[in-house]
Parts: C-alpha cells; sequence; structure tokens
C-alpha cells in the first residue's frame, strides 16, 4: 500500500474523451502498462459479451470489479476495448496527481478524478451523469483501495449502489440501470518461484537483518511479515503485541486510529476501519488546508503525524493475518512478497509473466428491482452493496469459465 502523505489543495479533473487519441491510450495501455509495467502478457475474460449488448442496446453500464492489484484499471481498459466498448473510470485524485501529461492522457480516455476522502460532489454528479446520458460503462471500485488478495474482498463501499440509484431515477424511459460485479485475479507463472529467495533476502536487508536464504521459504515468509509487525508495534506502541498475528494486526490498527481519533474527533457514521481512516484523513487535511487560520507550525507536525498514524491503521487492516497462512499457494506466496515489497521499498517488482483472468458476473438488474419493490427507492444502497458483496466474493472464488 503506497504511502499517501497528501495536504495539497484538490481540484476536481473532469473526463475529456478525444477519438483521436484513444487508439494511441489503447496502444499504450497494453503495451507500455500491461506487458511492460506490469507484466501482464495475457488477459483471460468470461461474460463481457453481456455487458458489451446491454451497451450496444442504450443501457447504463456501471462495472464494478476488485482492486487487488496496481495494474486492474488497465486490465479493465483492455478488456472493454477488447469487446468493441469504450468506457469511463472514476480514479483516486493522486493518479492525476504524477505528472501533468499523465493527466491530460487519463482525461483524454475518459478518466475523472475522486477525492475517496470526502464527499467529492463534482465525482458523484459527474458519474451519475455519464449514466443517465451514455451507455459506455462505468468502471468504479468499490473496495476503494488496493490491498494486493486477490481470493478476498475488502468491505464494499456503499457509494457505487448509492450513484448507480441516483442514476436510475433520473433515466428516460426505455434505458435501465445495470451493475455488473467483476471479479479479477491473477496467476504467476511457476518461474517466480526462483525469484523469492532474492526478494526476500533484499527485504531483508531493509529492515537490518542477515538474509536467510537457506530457511524454508514459507517460515521465511511469515518470519518477515512478523518482524515487519513488530517494528510497527516498537514504532507506535512502545512494545511488541501479543497474541496471534491476525490479533496483533487489528490491535494496532485500533490503537493508532483511537489516538488519531482523540485528537481530531470521530466521524459517528465511520464504522470500519477504511471508514475511520478516510474519515480523518478528511479532517486532517481540512485543518492543514485551513487558510483562514492557518495551524501553526507545531500544529501541522502533529497533524501530519497522525496522517501518518491512520496510514499505518490501513495497512495494518490491509493483511489478512490468516490469508497467507491459511493456504500457502504458489500465488499467494506471490502476492504476499509482492506487498512486502510495497511496503518496504515502494513498489512491488514483477518479474515473471502473470495471467488476469477476469469473470464479469451475470448483471444485476437495478432499474428492475426498484420498479419491483426489491430495492427500496431510498435507503436502497446498502442493500444493493450486500448483494454486490456477495456476488462478487463469489466470482472470486469460482473458476473462469471459458
Amino acid at each position: 500500500m503506497r504511502r499517501l502523505r497528501n495536504d495539497l489543495p484538490y481540484t476536481f479533473t473532469p473526463p475529456k474523451p478525444r477519438a483521436w487519441f484513444r487508439p494511441l491510450g489503447i496502444w499504450a495501455n497494453n503495451a507500455l502498462m500491461l506487458r511492460r509495467k506490469y507484466n501482464v502478457p495475457r488477459l483471460d475474460d468470461h461474460g463481457f459479451e453481456q455487458a458489451r449488448k446491454l451497451s450496444a442496446a442504450g443501457h447504463a453500464v456501471l462495472l464494478a470489479p476488485n482492486h487487488a492489484d496496481h495494474s486492474d484499471p488497465h486490465v479493465m481498459t483492455a478488456l472493454i476495448a477488447r469487446h468493441g466498448m469504450r468506457s469511463h473510470f472514476m480514479a483516486a485524485r493522486e493518479v492525476f496527481e504524477v505528472s501533468k501529461a499523465g493527466a491530460w492522457a487519463l482525461q483524454s480516455m475518459g478518466v475523472f478524478s475522486v477525492d475517496r476522502d470526502g464527499p467529492d460532489l463534482s465525482a458523484i454528479k459527474t458519474a451519475i451523469t455519464l449514466l443517465e446520458n451514455s451507455s459506455d460503462p462505468l468502471v468504479i471500485y468499490p473496495e476503494g483501495e488496493i490491498y494486493h488478495h486477490h481470493e478476498r474482498l475488502d468491505p464494499l463501499h456503499e457509494g457505487v449502489a448509492s450513484i448507480l440509484l441516483k442514476a436510475a431515477a433520473r433515466l428516460k424511459e426505455g434505458k435501465e440501470a445495470w451493475l455488473i460485479p467483476v471479479g479479477i485475479r491473477f496467476h504467476h507463472d511457476p518461474g517466480v518461484e526462483k525469484t523469492f529467495s532474492e526478494r526476500l533476502s533484499r527485504l531483508e536487508d531493509r529492515i537490518g537483518w542477515m538474509p536467510k536464504p537457506k530457511m524454508p521459504l514459507d517460515e521465511r515468509i511469515v518470519r518477515l511479515g512478523t518482524g515487519l509487525l513488530g517494528l510497527r508495534e516498537m514504532e507506535y506502541l512502545g512494545e511488541a503485541g501479543r497474541g496471534s498475528i491476525q490479533e496483533r494486526l487489528a490491535a494496532i490498527c485500533e490503537k493508532l486510529l483511537t489516538d488519531a481519533e482523540s485528537r481530531q474527533g470521530r466521524d459517528a457514521k465511520a464504522t470500519t476501519a477504511p471508514e475511520r481512516v478516510r474519515a480523518q484523513r478528511y479532517r486532517i487535511r481540512k485543518r492543514l488546508l485551513d487558510t483562514d487560520k492557518p495551524p501553526t507550525p507545531e500544529e501541522r507536525g502533529l497533524l501530519l503525524d497522525d496522517l501518518d498514524r491512520v496510514f499505518t491503521a490501513l495497512q495494518a487492516h490491509s493483511y489478512i493475518g490468516d490469508y497467507f497462512l491459511q493456504e500457502q499457494t504458489l500465488d499467494r506466496r506471490a502476492e504476499t512478497i509482492m506487498k512486502l515489497e510495497e511496503d518496504l521499498l515502494g513498489f512491488p517488482s514483477y518479474p515473471t509473466p502473470r495471467t488476469a483472468r477476469v469473470n464479469a458476473g451475470a448483471p444485476i438488474p437495478v432499474s428492475k428491482m426498484l420498479a419491483a419493490g426489491e430495492l427500496p427507492t431510498k435507503g436502497g444502497a446498502g442493500d444493493l452493496t450486500r448483494l454486490l458483496e456477495a456476488k462478487l466474493a463469489a466470482l472470486l472464488l469460482s473458476p473462469l469459465q471459458v
């Protein structure tokens, strides 16, 4: 999980699709990003024909994939183009802030920004308008963050369901709203196993340990992960935690969030760890950017420290203690090492080819469900989110149908 200590003002970036740029954008997406940067030369997919038919019929189509890898948007862009469709994406504001040229290219491909830590009304209105006026699929990731565990789903945010329900109420007669869950899984080339020892040695060296190449692989991975957890506990708690890995992860997450909330205040509506993290980031950044009463240098330092605390809390939450311990498959080994690389080195490595296997599930007929009373006109976002979560979780566990 990348550290985002963002205390910059936010300006919404709208989509500005440019038809002439699209072929170049698709080529760059496939050749430069998927194949070269993320080493995903192969995409296997099933179920996108249903999305194509709904799009061709003029309906409002929202694709909701899981989000476990940095290459997910590039996978979705490639598959949507493969099936003859154009698309719009809602993307985190941070990707637009890397460079002006990159932001322009994203806009040209129909991507628009969203501030994940606050009520971004511009992004919400743009998403609803696109669904209302276009039949090109809109892609939004309901998990919101990248967690690097492809076989487990993190709790979904209700924003996706809320946007689609609001759009459904505004659609003209004959146009229907459809929600399509999309499960993305990555499978690694068996040759990746030969890279594990050297990569673990680099990570061990990063935290000042002597590399242990002769130690059994799984024991070595657990040792490194536990060591990293211990470092965080010493940094923030002053002592190593007790109990199982999962109990220790939960304890440090709760402690860091509680500490920040004691200073910044707590949002009563934020219950899950990701919701609490977003609420804290919103409050902290709002104070950092207060021009009427700017924070003093001392207060600014404390606010930035709390940003680091809530980032570490989310980092702890993103590790599922029993994910690797339950089943040490090749893919889970690779995912865990990639996650450790990102946390210690800033970005994971992709030394061998990966295959993305993508299942588009059965479309959820949101307009029909509203008309039949299966979803309430008001307050249905929770029900629709739970339905999406169940279907998306099932897709991640089901084999790809070909």
